[in-house]
Protein backbone atom coordinates (compact mmCIF):
# COMPACT_ATOMS: atom_id res chain seq x y z
CA UNK A 1 0.00 0.00 0.00
CA UNK A 2 1.27 3.09 -0.77
CA UNK A 3 1.07 5.81 2.40
CA UNK A 4 2.62 7.74 4.25
CA UNK A 5 4.24 7.35 7.73
CA UNK A 6 5.11 10.59 9.06
CA UNK A 7 5.37 9.49 12.99
CA UNK A 8 8.55 7.31 11.96
CA UNK A 9 9.82 9.33 9.05
CA UNK A 10 9.23 13.20 10.05
CA UNK A 11 12.84 13.88 8.79
CA UNK A 12 12.05 13.50 5.15
CA UNK A 13 10.88 16.77 4.57
CA UNK A 14 14.54 18.53 3.94
CA UNK A 15 16.84 16.30 2.49
CA UNK A 16 17.48 16.76 -0.91
CA UNK A 17 20.87 17.80 -0.70
CA UNK A 18 22.22 14.76 0.19
CA UNK A 19 20.51 12.26 -2.61
CA UNK A 20 22.25 15.13 -4.86
CA UNK A 21 25.07 14.25 -5.03
CA UNK A 22 24.81 10.52 -5.84
CA UNK A 23 24.84 9.57 -9.55
CA UNK A 24 21.66 9.50 -11.49
CA UNK A 25 21.41 6.33 -12.24
CA UNK A 26 23.53 4.34 -9.56
CA UNK A 27 23.34 2.73 -6.08
CA UNK A 28 25.11 3.18 -3.20
CA UNK A 29 25.39 0.39 -0.43
CA UNK A 30 23.86 1.10 2.93
CA UNK A 31 27.59 2.11 4.97
CA UNK A 32 27.92 4.72 2.31
CA UNK A 33 24.71 6.46 2.95
CA UNK A 34 24.00 8.20 6.12
CA UNK A 35 20.89 9.94 5.24
CA UNK A 36 18.20 8.97 2.63
CA UNK A 37 14.63 10.52 1.03
CA UNK A 38 12.33 7.69 1.44
CA UNK A 39 11.61 4.33 2.60
CA UNK A 40 10.49 1.22 1.36
CA UNK A 41 9.17 -1.40 3.44
CA UNK A 42 8.20 -5.23 1.20
CA UNK A 43 6.27 -7.53 3.37
CA UNK A 44 6.42 -10.70 1.57
CA UNK A 45 4.32 -12.50 4.57
CA UNK A 46 1.36 -10.06 3.25
CA UNK A 47 -0.08 -11.18 0.07
CA UNK A 48 -2.80 -9.37 -1.94
CA UNK A 49 -3.61 -11.60 -4.55
CA UNK A 50 -2.16 -12.47 -7.33
CA UNK A 51 -1.76 -10.36 -10.17
CA UNK A 52 -3.71 -11.30 -13.15
CA UNK A 53 -1.88 -11.37 -16.56
CA UNK A 54 -5.37 -10.21 -17.65
CA UNK A 55 -4.41 -6.42 -16.31
CA UNK A 56 -1.83 -5.67 -19.00
CA UNK A 57 -4.84 -6.03 -21.69
CA UNK A 58 -4.95 -3.80 -24.62
CA UNK A 59 -7.54 -2.36 -26.60
CA UNK A 60 -8.12 -1.18 -30.78
CA UNK A 61 -11.21 0.72 -32.04
CA UNK A 62 -12.59 1.87 -35.09
CA UNK A 63 -11.53 5.22 -34.98
CA UNK A 64 -8.79 6.94 -36.47
CA UNK A 65 -5.39 5.52 -37.87
CA UNK A 66 -5.86 2.30 -35.41
CA UNK A 67 -7.32 -0.22 -37.28
CA UNK A 68 -6.86 1.34 -40.74
CA UNK A 69 -3.07 1.54 -41.33
CA UNK A 70 -2.36 1.03 -37.47
CA UNK A 71 -3.59 -2.31 -37.78
CA UNK A 72 -4.58 -3.27 -41.09
CA UNK A 73 -2.64 -2.43 -44.18
CA UNK A 74 -4.41 -5.19 -46.86
CA UNK A 75 -2.80 -8.45 -47.95
CA UNK A 76 -1.71 -6.37 -50.72
CA UNK A 77 0.25 -3.61 -49.17
CA UNK A 78 3.88 -3.16 -49.40
CA UNK A 79 4.11 -2.84 -45.77
CA UNK A 80 5.57 -6.29 -44.27
CA UNK A 81 2.41 -7.77 -42.51
CA UNK A 82 0.93 -11.29 -42.16
CA UNK A 83 -2.55 -11.62 -44.01
CA UNK A 84 -3.16 -7.80 -44.23
CA UNK A 85 -2.14 -7.53 -40.54
CA UNK A 86 1.03 -5.14 -40.52
CA UNK A 87 3.88 -7.20 -39.06
CA UNK A 88 5.21 -4.14 -36.89
CA UNK A 89 2.07 -4.43 -34.82
CA UNK A 90 2.14 -8.11 -34.49
CA UNK A 91 5.82 -7.98 -33.42
CA UNK A 92 5.43 -5.38 -31.17
CA UNK A 93 2.60 -6.87 -29.46
CA UNK A 94 4.02 -10.37 -28.79
CA UNK A 95 7.34 -8.42 -27.68
CA UNK A 96 4.58 -7.32 -24.49
CA UNK A 97 3.19 -10.44 -24.68
CA UNK A 98 -0.42 -8.96 -24.88
CA UNK A 99 -2.99 -11.31 -23.16
CA UNK A 100 -6.23 -9.92 -24.28
CA UNK A 101 -7.24 -7.72 -27.18
CA UNK A 102 -10.64 -5.69 -26.83
CA UNK A 103 -12.52 -5.15 -30.19
CA UNK A 104 -14.46 -3.14 -32.23
CA UNK A 105 -14.63 -0.32 -29.23
CA UNK A 106 -15.44 1.82 -27.56
CA UNK A 107 -18.55 3.38 -28.66
CA UNK A 108 -17.77 2.36 -32.08
CA UNK A 109 -18.92 -0.77 -31.15
CA UNK A 110 -22.79 0.16 -30.01
CA UNK A 111 -23.63 1.29 -33.61
CA UNK A 112 -21.58 -1.59 -35.17
CA UNK A 113 -23.34 -4.62 -36.76
CA UNK A 114 -20.94 -7.31 -37.00
CA UNK A 115 -22.81 -9.26 -39.69
CA UNK A 116 -20.95 -6.03 -41.95
CA UNK A 117 -17.47 -7.82 -41.06
CA UNK A 118 -18.06 -11.34 -42.18
CA UNK A 119 -17.85 -13.23 -45.40
CA UNK A 120 -15.94 -11.95 -48.94
CA UNK A 121 -14.43 -8.73 -48.72
CA UNK A 122 -15.43 -7.58 -51.83
CA UNK A 123 -19.46 -7.47 -50.91
CA UNK A 124 -19.22 -6.57 -47.54
CA UNK A 125 -20.63 -2.75 -47.16
CA UNK A 126 -19.63 0.48 -46.51
CA UNK A 127 -20.99 2.26 -43.68
CA UNK A 128 -20.37 5.93 -42.08
CA UNK A 129 -18.62 5.07 -39.19
CA UNK A 130 -19.34 6.53 -35.84
CA UNK A 131 -16.70 8.40 -35.57
CA UNK A 132 -17.12 10.87 -38.73
CA UNK A 133 -15.02 8.44 -40.83
CA UNK A 134 -16.55 5.96 -43.70
CA UNK A 135 -16.06 2.76 -42.75
CA UNK A 136 -15.00 -0.22 -45.28
CA UNK A 137 -15.29 -3.16 -43.05
CA UNK A 138 -12.40 -4.27 -44.47
CA UNK A 139 -11.18 -5.45 -40.64
CA UNK A 140 -13.81 -7.48 -39.62
CA UNK A 141 -14.48 -10.31 -36.96
CA UNK A 142 -12.63 -13.24 -38.83
CA UNK A 143 -9.83 -10.37 -39.15
CA UNK A 144 -9.53 -9.19 -35.48
CA UNK A 145 -9.51 -13.12 -34.04
CA UNK A 146 -6.69 -13.66 -37.04
CA UNK A 147 -5.24 -10.47 -35.19
CA UNK A 148 -5.35 -12.51 -31.89
CA UNK A 149 -4.04 -15.81 -32.74
CA UNK A 150 -1.44 -13.94 -34.54
CA UNK A 151 -0.45 -12.05 -30.95
CA UNK A 152 -1.39 -14.89 -28.63
CA UNK A 153 -3.98 -12.71 -27.35
CA UNK A 154 -7.74 -13.56 -25.74
CA UNK A 155 -10.11 -11.93 -27.81
CA UNK A 156 -12.61 -9.63 -25.80
CA UNK A 157 -15.55 -8.39 -27.83
CA UNK A 158 -17.76 -5.68 -27.03
CA UNK A 159 -21.31 -6.25 -28.12
CA UNK A 160 -23.82 -3.93 -29.52
CA UNK A 161 -26.60 -3.05 -27.03
CA UNK A 162 -27.96 0.24 -28.31
CA UNK A 163 -28.69 -0.68 -31.37
CA UNK A 164 -29.13 -4.01 -32.10
CA UNK A 165 -31.86 -6.75 -30.33
CA UNK A 166 -30.53 -9.70 -28.12
CA UNK A 167 -30.84 -12.00 -30.88
CA UNK A 168 -27.94 -10.51 -32.94
CA UNK A 169 -25.60 -11.11 -29.47
CA UNK A 170 -27.28 -14.40 -29.24
CA UNK A 171 -26.08 -15.44 -32.28
CA UNK A 172 -23.21 -13.79 -32.23
CA UNK A 173 -22.16 -16.27 -29.22
CA UNK A 174 -22.97 -18.96 -31.34
CA UNK A 175 -21.53 -17.70 -34.50
CA UNK A 176 -17.98 -17.61 -32.27
CA UNK A 177 -18.23 -20.33 -30.26
CA UNK A 178 -20.11 -22.94 -31.84
CA UNK A 179 -18.51 -26.38 -33.13
CA UNK A 180 -18.78 -27.38 -36.59
CA UNK A 181 -20.79 -30.36 -37.98
CA UNK A 182 -24.23 -31.59 -38.02
CA UNK A 183 -26.68 -31.02 -34.94
CA UNK A 184 -27.68 -34.10 -33.16
CA UNK A 185 -31.29 -35.07 -34.18
CA UNK A 186 -33.79 -36.62 -31.33
CA UNK A 187 -36.29 -37.36 -34.19
CA UNK A 188 -36.35 -39.88 -37.48
CA UNK A 189 -35.44 -36.57 -38.98
CA UNK A 190 -31.44 -36.97 -40.10
CA UNK A 191 -29.07 -34.22 -38.45
CA UNK A 192 -28.89 -31.01 -39.55
CA UNK A 193 -25.70 -28.40 -40.35
CA UNK A 194 -24.89 -26.50 -37.47
CA UNK A 195 -26.32 -23.15 -39.08
CA UNK A 196 -23.84 -20.46 -37.59
CA UNK A 197 -21.02 -22.60 -37.63
CA UNK A 198 -21.29 -23.57 -41.08
CA UNK A 199 -21.24 -19.97 -41.73
CA UNK A 200 -18.41 -19.31 -40.16
CA UNK A 201 -16.47 -22.48 -42.07
CA UNK A 202 -17.70 -21.18 -45.31
CA UNK A 203 -15.93 -17.79 -43.97
CA UNK A 204 -12.25 -19.69 -43.73
CA UNK A 205 -12.07 -20.59 -40.00
CA UNK A 206 -14.23 -23.94 -39.10
CA UNK A 207 -12.43 -24.25 -35.77
CA UNK A 208 -14.57 -22.29 -33.21
CA UNK A 209 -13.05 -18.63 -31.82
CA UNK A 210 -13.94 -19.94 -28.49
CA UNK A 211 -14.78 -16.22 -26.87
CA UNK A 212 -15.18 -15.71 -23.09
CA UNK A 213 -15.11 -12.68 -22.51
CA UNK A 214 -18.03 -9.85 -23.96
CA UNK A 215 -18.30 -7.04 -22.93
CA UNK A 216 -22.66 -6.26 -22.80
CA UNK A 217 -22.62 -2.87 -24.15
CA UNK A 218 -20.13 0.07 -24.07
CA UNK A 219 -20.56 3.54 -21.39
CA UNK A 220 -24.34 2.92 -21.98
CA UNK A 221 -24.00 5.97 -19.51
CA UNK A 222 -23.20 7.99 -22.50
CA UNK A 223 -22.94 7.02 -26.15
CA UNK A 224 -24.18 3.65 -25.33
CA UNK A 225 -27.75 4.72 -25.51
CA UNK A 226 -27.96 7.48 -22.39
CA UNK A 227 -29.23 4.86 -19.98
CA UNK A 228 -30.05 5.23 -15.77
CA UNK A 229 -28.48 2.03 -14.19
CA UNK A 230 -31.41 0.62 -13.99
CA UNK A 231 -32.40 0.62 -17.65
CA UNK A 232 -29.06 -0.36 -17.68
CA UNK A 233 -29.23 -3.29 -15.43
CA UNK A 234 -32.46 -4.85 -17.38
CA UNK A 235 -30.63 -4.98 -20.77
CA UNK A 236 -27.87 -6.81 -19.34
CA UNK A 237 -30.20 -9.57 -17.66
CA UNK A 238 -31.99 -9.79 -21.13
CA UNK A 239 -29.09 -9.97 -23.15
CA UNK A 240 -27.46 -12.06 -20.73
CA UNK A 241 -30.36 -14.91 -20.05
CA UNK A 242 -30.25 -17.95 -21.06
CA UNK A 243 -27.07 -17.28 -23.87
CA UNK A 244 -25.33 -20.43 -24.80
CA UNK A 245 -22.69 -21.99 -23.73
CA UNK A 246 -20.18 -24.40 -26.08
CA UNK A 247 -17.58 -26.48 -24.18
CA UNK A 248 -16.02 -26.03 -20.70
CA UNK A 249 -15.33 -22.77 -20.74
CA UNK A 250 -17.97 -20.22 -19.00
CA UNK A 251 -18.42 -17.46 -20.44
CA UNK A 252 -17.30 -14.05 -18.72
CA UNK A 253 -19.90 -11.08 -19.32
CA UNK A 254 -18.73 -7.80 -18.02
CA UNK A 255 -21.71 -5.28 -17.79
CA UNK A 256 -20.78 -1.08 -18.05
CA UNK A 257 -19.61 0.36 -15.11
CA UNK A 258 -19.29 3.85 -13.89
CA UNK A 259 -17.71 6.79 -15.58
CA UNK A 260 -15.00 7.64 -13.48
CA UNK A 261 -15.70 7.78 -9.83
CA UNK A 262 -19.65 7.80 -10.16
CA UNK A 263 -20.11 6.00 -7.15
CA UNK A 264 -23.96 6.58 -7.68
CA UNK A 265 -23.93 4.45 -11.07
CA UNK A 266 -22.46 1.65 -9.52
CA UNK A 267 -24.71 1.40 -6.26
CA UNK A 268 -28.06 1.80 -8.41
CA UNK A 269 -26.69 -0.72 -11.27
CA UNK A 270 -25.96 -3.58 -8.77
CA UNK A 271 -28.86 -2.87 -6.72
CA UNK A 272 -30.98 -3.11 -9.69
CA UNK A 273 -29.10 -5.99 -11.32
CA UNK A 274 -29.27 -7.91 -8.02
CA UNK A 275 -33.06 -7.10 -7.88
CA UNK A 276 -33.48 -10.66 -9.94
CA UNK A 277 -32.09 -13.73 -8.05
CA UNK A 278 -30.52 -14.69 -11.53
CA UNK A 279 -27.02 -13.48 -11.66
CA UNK A 280 -24.78 -16.11 -12.68
CA UNK A 281 -23.71 -14.88 -15.86
CA UNK A 282 -21.81 -11.73 -14.25
CA UNK A 283 -18.27 -11.83 -13.93
CA UNK A 284 -16.85 -8.25 -13.94
CA UNK A 285 -17.91 -4.38 -13.99
CA UNK A 286 -15.82 -2.18 -16.71
CA UNK A 287 -14.76 1.20 -15.79
CA UNK A 288 -13.49 3.90 -17.78
CA UNK A 289 -11.40 6.46 -16.47
CA UNK A 290 -9.16 8.77 -18.44
CA UNK A 291 -6.55 11.31 -17.63
CA UNK A 292 -7.16 14.75 -19.47
CA UNK A 293 -4.21 17.19 -20.33
CA UNK A 294 -6.08 19.91 -18.54
CA UNK A 295 -7.33 20.18 -15.20
CA UNK A 296 -10.78 22.32 -16.03
CA UNK A 297 -11.32 20.38 -19.72
CA UNK A 298 -11.49 17.26 -20.64
CA UNK A 299 -9.18 16.39 -23.81
CA UNK A 300 -7.29 19.62 -23.68
CA UNK A 301 -3.77 20.54 -22.99
CA UNK A 302 -1.22 19.81 -25.22
CA UNK A 303 0.84 15.91 -25.31
CA UNK A 304 4.14 18.18 -25.45
CA UNK A 305 3.83 21.03 -24.98
CA UNK A 306 3.26 21.31 -20.71
CA UNK A 307 5.15 23.22 -17.98
CA UNK A 308 5.76 21.47 -14.25
CA UNK A 309 2.56 22.21 -13.06
CA UNK A 310 0.68 20.65 -15.91
CA UNK A 311 3.18 17.51 -15.66
CA UNK A 312 2.47 17.49 -11.78
CA UNK A 313 -1.29 17.97 -11.82
CA UNK A 314 -1.79 15.26 -14.68
CA UNK A 315 0.82 12.68 -12.50
CA UNK A 316 -1.81 13.64 -9.36
CA UNK A 317 -4.87 13.04 -11.50
CA UNK A 318 -3.77 10.02 -12.72
CA UNK A 319 -2.86 8.72 -9.49
CA UNK A 320 -6.31 9.01 -8.47
CA UNK A 321 -7.13 5.91 -10.06
CA UNK A 322 -7.13 4.25 -6.54
CA UNK A 323 -9.74 6.16 -5.36
CA UNK A 324 -11.82 5.33 -8.39
CA UNK A 325 -10.95 1.35 -7.63
CA UNK A 326 -11.90 1.67 -4.23
CA UNK A 327 -14.63 3.95 -4.46
CA UNK A 328 -16.64 1.51 -6.81
CA UNK A 329 -15.43 -1.65 -4.98
CA UNK A 330 -17.18 -0.56 -2.39
CA UNK A 331 -20.18 0.93 -3.39
CA UNK A 332 -20.78 -3.05 -5.29
CA UNK A 333 -19.92 -4.25 -1.64
CA UNK A 334 -22.67 -1.76 0.11
CA UNK A 335 -25.48 -2.41 -2.67
CA UNK A 336 -25.16 -6.66 -2.60
CA UNK A 337 -27.24 -8.18 -0.36
CA UNK A 338 -25.47 -9.77 2.68
CA UNK A 339 -26.31 -13.06 1.76
CA UNK A 340 -24.04 -12.95 -0.64
CA UNK A 341 -21.34 -11.40 1.64
CA UNK A 342 -19.49 -14.98 1.80
CA UNK A 343 -20.08 -15.51 -2.20
CA UNK A 344 -18.40 -12.58 -2.65
CA UNK A 345 -15.47 -13.27 -1.11
CA UNK A 346 -14.85 -16.36 -3.10
CA UNK A 347 -14.90 -17.06 -6.36
CA UNK A 348 -18.03 -15.41 -7.07
CA UNK A 349 -16.79 -12.28 -6.25
CA UNK A 350 -17.72 -9.62 -9.20
CA UNK A 351 -13.85 -7.90 -10.94
CA UNK A 352 -13.30 -4.66 -11.49
CA UNK A 353 -12.18 -4.96 -15.37
CA UNK A 354 -10.43 -1.23 -16.50
CA UNK A 355 -10.59 -1.57 -19.99
CA UNK A 356 -10.02 1.82 -20.67
CA UNK A 357 -7.73 4.41 -19.09
CA UNK A 358 -4.76 6.63 -20.23
CA UNK A 359 -4.05 10.19 -20.74
CA UNK A 360 -6.04 11.58 -23.18
CA UNK A 361 -4.68 15.23 -24.53
CA UNK A 362 -6.24 18.05 -26.88
CA UNK A 363 -5.57 18.45 -30.73
CA UNK A 364 -1.58 19.14 -31.81
CA UNK A 365 0.21 16.29 -32.00
CA UNK A 366 -2.02 14.17 -34.35
CA UNK A 367 -0.06 12.02 -36.86
CA UNK A 368 -2.36 13.64 -39.65
CA UNK A 369 -5.75 15.52 -39.62
CA UNK A 370 -7.67 12.26 -40.14
CA UNK A 371 -5.89 10.20 -37.67
CA UNK A 372 -7.98 11.13 -34.80
CA UNK A 373 -7.43 11.33 -31.33
CA UNK A 374 -4.11 10.31 -32.11
CA UNK A 375 -1.49 12.14 -30.22
CA UNK A 376 2.31 12.11 -28.98
CA UNK A 377 3.62 10.43 -25.75
CA UNK A 378 6.31 11.62 -23.98
CA UNK A 379 8.35 10.66 -20.32
CA UNK A 380 5.31 11.78 -18.36
CA UNK A 381 3.19 9.42 -20.10
CA UNK A 382 5.61 6.59 -18.92
CA UNK A 383 5.50 7.86 -15.41
CA UNK A 384 1.41 7.86 -15.81
CA UNK A 385 1.62 4.17 -16.63
CA UNK A 386 3.92 3.20 -13.81
CA UNK A 387 1.54 4.56 -11.47
CA UNK A 388 -1.28 3.16 -12.65
CA UNK A 389 0.05 -0.53 -13.24
CA UNK A 390 1.71 -0.40 -9.85
CA UNK A 391 -2.44 0.76 -8.45
CA UNK A 392 -3.82 -2.68 -10.51
CA UNK A 393 -0.69 -4.68 -8.62
CA UNK A 394 -1.90 -3.50 -4.63
CA UNK A 395 -5.98 -3.59 -5.88
CA UNK A 396 -5.29 -7.38 -7.33
CA UNK A 397 -7.75 -8.77 -5.19
CA UNK A 398 -10.52 -6.36 -6.81
CA UNK A 399 -8.89 -5.59 -10.48
CA UNK A 400 -9.21 -8.94 -12.20
CA UNK A 401 -8.67 -7.52 -16.33
CA UNK A 402 -7.75 -4.01 -18.29
CA UNK A 403 -6.97 -2.35 -21.52
CA UNK A 404 -4.77 0.34 -22.24
CA UNK A 405 -6.66 2.89 -24.42
CA UNK A 406 -5.38 2.07 -27.26
CA UNK A 407 -2.76 0.25 -28.87
CA UNK A 408 -1.87 2.10 -31.25
CA UNK A 409 -2.26 5.55 -33.20
CA UNK A 410 -4.98 6.64 -30.29
CA UNK A 411 -4.54 8.15 -26.87
CA UNK A 412 -1.91 6.53 -24.60
CA UNK A 413 -0.42 4.06 -27.80
CA UNK A 414 1.99 1.91 -27.62
CA UNK A 415 2.76 2.56 -30.92
CA UNK A 416 2.49 5.31 -33.77
CA UNK A 417 2.19 4.07 -37.21
CA UNK A 418 1.65 5.62 -40.68
CA UNK A 419 2.27 4.20 -43.91
CA UNK A 420 6.20 2.12 -44.02
CA UNK A 421 6.72 4.67 -40.68
CA UNK A 422 6.64 2.85 -37.19
CA UNK A 423 8.03 3.59 -33.73
CA UNK A 424 7.09 2.65 -30.23
CA UNK A 425 6.06 5.08 -27.39
CA UNK A 426 7.75 5.28 -23.71
CA UNK A 427 4.86 3.49 -22.65
CA UNK A 428 5.37 0.75 -24.46
CA UNK A 429 8.98 0.35 -22.77
CA UNK A 430 7.43 0.39 -19.44
CA UNK A 431 5.25 -2.36 -20.21
CA UNK A 432 7.74 -4.24 -21.01
CA UNK A 433 9.83 -3.49 -17.67
CA UNK A 434 6.82 -4.41 -15.88
CA UNK A 435 5.71 -7.56 -17.21
CA UNK A 436 7.63 -9.53 -14.70
CA UNK A 437 4.88 -9.13 -11.95
CA UNK A 438 2.16 -10.80 -14.10
CA UNK A 439 1.64 -14.00 -12.72
CA UNK A 440 3.41 -13.07 -9.36
CA UNK A 441 2.14 -13.18 -5.72
CA UNK A 442 0.81 -9.48 -5.05
CA UNK A 443 2.05 -8.43 -1.71
CA UNK A 444 2.02 -5.56 0.41
CA UNK A 445 4.20 -2.69 -0.07
CA UNK A 446 5.17 0.97 1.91
CA UNK A 447 6.76 3.49 0.70
CA UNK A 448 7.47 6.49 2.62
CA UNK A 449 8.03 9.74 1.49
CA UNK A 450 7.73 13.13 1.51
CA UNK A 451 4.29 14.00 -0.58
CA UNK A 452 4.53 16.61 -3.09
CA UNK A 453 2.06 19.81 -3.62
CA UNK A 454 -0.14 19.49 -6.75
CA UNK A 455 0.40 23.24 -7.53
CA UNK A 456 -3.13 23.12 -9.11
CA UNK A 457 -4.81 21.00 -6.72
CA UNK A 458 -7.45 23.47 -6.01
CA UNK A 459 -8.35 24.19 -9.85
CA UNK A 460 -7.76 20.07 -10.74
CA UNK A 461 -11.35 19.35 -8.69
CA UNK A 462 -15.25 19.12 -9.71
CA UNK A 463 -14.44 18.15 -13.00
CA UNK A 464 -17.82 16.97 -14.61
CA UNK A 465 -19.56 16.50 -17.48
CA UNK A 466 -18.13 13.91 -20.20
CA UNK A 467 -14.65 14.23 -18.62
CA UNK A 468 -14.31 10.25 -18.13
CA UNK A 469 -13.53 11.65 -14.43
CA UNK A 470 -16.94 12.49 -12.19
CA UNK A 471 -16.98 14.93 -9.44
CA UNK A 472 -13.99 14.17 -7.33
CA UNK A 473 -12.23 16.62 -4.32
CA UNK A 474 -9.33 18.72 -4.13
CA UNK A 475 -6.56 16.94 -5.40
CA UNK A 476 -3.83 18.32 -3.86
CA UNK A 477 -0.82 16.12 -3.38
CA UNK A 478 1.28 13.11 -5.31
CA UNK A 479 3.27 10.62 -3.83
CA UNK A 480 7.01 11.00 -3.44
CA UNK A 481 7.06 7.43 -4.53
CA UNK A 482 5.38 5.20 -5.40
CA UNK A 483 5.14 1.67 -6.55
CA UNK A 484 4.32 -2.49 -5.93
CA UNK A 485 6.27 -5.78 -5.08
CA UNK A 486 5.23 -9.17 -6.28
CA UNK A 487 6.78 -13.06 -5.56
CA UNK A 488 7.25 -15.76 -7.61
CA UNK A 489 9.39 -18.31 -5.41
CA UNK A 490 12.78 -16.64 -4.68
CA UNK A 491 12.56 -13.66 -6.91
CA UNK A 492 10.61 -10.08 -6.20
CA UNK A 493 9.80 -8.12 -8.24
CA UNK A 494 9.72 -4.15 -7.35
CA UNK A 495 8.70 -1.63 -9.59
CA UNK A 496 9.41 2.29 -8.16
CA UNK A 497 7.96 5.84 -9.61
CA UNK A 498 9.50 8.84 -8.97
CA UNK A 499 7.53 11.33 -10.26
CA UNK A 500 9.99 14.46 -8.46
CA UNK A 501 10.95 16.77 -11.81
CA UNK A 502 14.25 17.57 -10.51
CA UNK A 503 15.03 15.48 -7.13
CA UNK A 504 16.84 12.46 -6.91
CA UNK A 505 15.25 10.39 -4.40
CA UNK A 506 18.10 8.07 -2.12
CA UNK A 507 15.75 5.06 -0.38
CA UNK A 508 16.08 2.39 1.71
CA UNK A 509 14.38 -0.63 0.82
CA UNK A 510 14.05 -3.43 3.07
CA UNK A 511 12.64 -6.98 2.73
CA UNK A 512 10.98 -7.58 5.72
CA UNK A 513 11.24 -11.39 7.02
CA UNK A 514 13.95 -12.10 4.09
CA UNK A 515 17.22 -11.03 3.27
CA UNK A 516 18.75 -9.64 -0.22
CA UNK A 517 20.37 -12.10 -1.93
CA UNK A 518 21.26 -9.73 -5.01
CA UNK A 519 19.37 -7.49 -6.81
CA UNK A 520 19.99 -6.37 -10.91
CA UNK A 521 16.99 -3.38 -12.46
CA UNK A 522 16.24 -1.61 -15.12
CA UNK A 523 15.28 2.29 -15.48
CA UNK A 524 13.17 4.37 -17.62
CA UNK A 525 14.97 8.10 -17.32
CA UNK A 526 15.24 11.50 -19.67
CA UNK A 527 16.67 14.71 -18.80
CA UNK A 528 13.82 16.05 -19.95
CA UNK A 529 10.23 15.05 -19.09
CA UNK A 530 9.14 16.02 -22.54
CA UNK A 531 11.87 13.48 -24.30
CA UNK A 532 9.92 10.98 -26.69
CA UNK A 533 10.14 9.05 -29.86
CA UNK A 534 9.40 9.63 -33.07
CA UNK A 535 9.16 7.87 -36.88
CA UNK A 536 12.89 9.93 -37.19
CA UNK A 537 14.05 9.23 -33.52
CA UNK A 538 12.27 6.10 -33.17
CA UNK A 539 14.85 5.06 -29.96
CA UNK A 540 15.37 8.27 -28.52
CA UNK A 541 13.34 6.93 -24.83
CA UNK A 542 14.58 3.64 -24.51
CA UNK A 543 15.54 1.75 -20.94
CA UNK A 544 18.69 0.84 -19.50
CA UNK A 545 20.38 -0.94 -16.79
CA UNK A 546 21.02 0.10 -13.38
CA UNK A 547 24.40 0.16 -12.35
CA UNK A 548 25.77 -2.57 -9.77
CA UNK A 549 22.47 -2.69 -6.68
CA UNK A 550 25.13 -3.75 -3.79
CA UNK A 551 22.75 -5.00 -0.53
CA UNK A 552 24.20 -4.46 2.83
CA UNK A 553 23.01 -5.90 6.40
CA UNK A 554 19.75 -7.49 4.34
CA UNK A 555 18.64 -4.24 2.41
CA UNK A 556 19.78 -1.99 -0.35
CA UNK A 557 19.84 1.78 -0.91
CA UNK A 558 19.28 3.27 -4.20
CA UNK A 559 18.82 6.28 -5.94
CA UNK A 560 16.09 6.83 -7.86
CA UNK A 561 16.97 9.31 -10.73
CA UNK A 562 14.15 11.86 -10.98
CA UNK A 563 11.27 11.44 -13.12
CA UNK A 564 12.19 7.47 -13.32
CA UNK A 565 10.21 4.72 -13.66
CA UNK A 566 12.26 1.44 -12.11
CA UNK A 567 11.98 -2.52 -12.37
CA UNK A 568 13.90 -4.27 -10.20
CA UNK A 569 14.24 -8.06 -9.92
CA UNK A 570 15.98 -9.17 -6.24
CA UNK A 571 16.68 -12.48 -5.67
CA UNK A 572 15.73 -13.67 -2.14
CA UNK A 573 17.96 -15.39 0.45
Amino acid sequence: MTQKNPSRRSFLKSSSLAAAAVSLKGSVSLAQSKQVDGYIDVLPSEPIAEISDEIYGHFIEHLGGVIYDGVWVGEGSKIANVNGIRKAFIDTMRDVKAPVLRWPGGCFADSYDWHDGVGPRSKRPARAGFWKQQESNQYGLHEFMHTCTAIGAKPYLAANLRTQPARDFYQQIEYCNAPSGNIPSNSAAPAMPNGLAAQRAANGDKEPFNVDLWGVGNESWGCGGNMTPEEYAAEFRRFTAWTPTYGDTPLRFIAVGPNGDDVDWTTRLFKALYGNPERRHLWGLSIHYYTSGSPTKFAAGDALKFNDDEYYDLLTRGSLMEKVITDCWTAISNATPNSLANERSHDFAVKLVVDEWGAWYGKGTELAPEYNLSQQSTMRDALLTGITLDTFHRHSDKVGAAAVAQSINCIHSLMLAQGDKFCVTPTYQVFRMYAPHRGGQSVRASFTAAAIPNPMGETASQVGGNSYIGQLPPIKTLAGLSGSASVKGKTLTLTVVNPHLTQPMTTEIAVRGASIASAKGTVLAEKDVHAHNDFAHPDAVKPSDLASLTPAGGKLVHTFAPASVTSFEITLA
